[in-house]
């Protein structure tokens, strides 16, 4: 059993070909990984062998090798071993580079084809969180090109670029955006209200009466508890704890400044008819660590962590807590549960 990593040419010698009367099966399937889906193909022994039929042999091969094998058959046997599918795509390739422009108003005019297009990004941009979320040299490629330090820039522009993740995720009410430019705001000292203390995310609720939500983004590589106070008594660590305070402090200076509603601004100073946000005790996350930190050493569920996260969360009304696993893992069941992006807003 052998996870393909690269298909080259051979340079074995005296290689033959296998009689057809010790020909074998094989079976594929389509297994789901971190890095993308894989084929696996299965051999199972020939007929002749007096045991029961089983597994031989096996190999896995993910999109790059996929392609690198495919290229050696299409090389070796032509168009006959292209599905139609292959020579159908060959033809729509080639309409679009005679005439693109076509085929873009052809996709603008159809709103399925938009609708298509759309989930594909998402399917994309989950890929990426979950690449964020787990591959360290990764997230370290995306801070270099971050203007500010650290680990909130890095996740502020990816939910700046995806603002349907909070949108249809975190409440039961949809959420937009506050700024067409940036989820971070200032909302404290000189602010939105009139530009100091800074929210992460700042977010207001769709529909006739809106309000403001705030959100915090912290680390995800830290553990969400740090010790054990007492048995089967897990303490929150110092990042976890420090950003419910935080975020409280945020939300309670919000208010003194602002007051409970604000009255939204034209470029002129003129007040915007009608266009009233809320600030009625609003609601407030903190998105932190990754669940995978409440396991044991052996790898397994850590009980105790677990009961004294869940207690810790669950007894605070403000912030709500998600770690960033839990988002991705909304992402993914928004984009793999044939739910149409015109149902959520961008």
């Amino acid at each position: 059993m052998a996870r393909i990593l690269k298909v080259t040419p051979s340079t074995q010698e005296k290689i033959k070909p296998h009689k057809i009367d010790e020909g074998v099966e094989c079976e594929y399937k389509v297994l789901p990984a971190e890095d993308g889906p894989l084929v696996h193909l299965s051999t199972f022994g020939s007929q002749k062998r007096a045991s029961h039929r089983k597994s031989s042999q096996s190999m896995q091969f993910n999109e790059g090798t996929a392609k690198d094998l495919t290229g050696v058959f299409h090389e070796t046997f032509g168009d006959s071993c292209a599905t139609d599918l292959d020579l159908e795509e060959g033809r729509l390739v080639a309409a679009y580079r005679k005439d693109p422009q076509r085929f873009r108003q052809l996709i603008t005019d159809d709103e399925t084809a938009r609708d298509v297009v759309a989930l594909a990004h998402r399917r994309k941009q989950v890929t990426r969180f979950r690449r964020l979320l787990n591959d360290d040299a990764y997230f370290a490629e995306e801070a270099q090109t971050c203007t500010k330090t650290g680990t909130e820039p890095v996740w502020q522009r990816f939910f700046e670029e995806n603002p349907w993740i909070f949108g249809v995720s975190l409440a039961g009410q949809l959420l937009t955006s506050w700024s067409r430019e940036q989820l971070e705001q200032i909302v404290a000292g000189s602010s939105i209200s009139g530009v100091g203390k800074r929210t992460d995310a700042l977010l207001r609720t769709a529909g006739r009466v809106r309000s403001l939500v705030f959100v915090e983004f912290k680390t995800h590589k830290k553990d969400l508890l740090v010790k054990e106070y007492r048995s089967g008594c897990w303490v929150p660590s110092p990042e976890l704890s420090g950003g419910v305070v935080q975020a409280q402090g945020t939300v309670y200076r919000a208010i003194v400044g602002i007051g409970e509603q604000l009255q939204s601004k034209d470029a002129d100073g003129s007040n915007i008819s009608g266009d009233i946000t809320y600030l009625l005790r609003p609601r407030t996350y903190l998105v932190i660590g990754n669940l995978e930190s409440l396991r044991g050493e052996g790898g397994g569920d850590h009980e105790d962590k677990i009961r004294s996260f869940e207690l810790y969360r669950r007894q605070l009304v403000e912030p709500e807590i998600l770690t960033f696993d839990e988002l991705l893992a909304r992402a993914e069941w928004l984009v793999t549960s044939a739910v149409s992006p015109s149902d959520a807003s961008e």
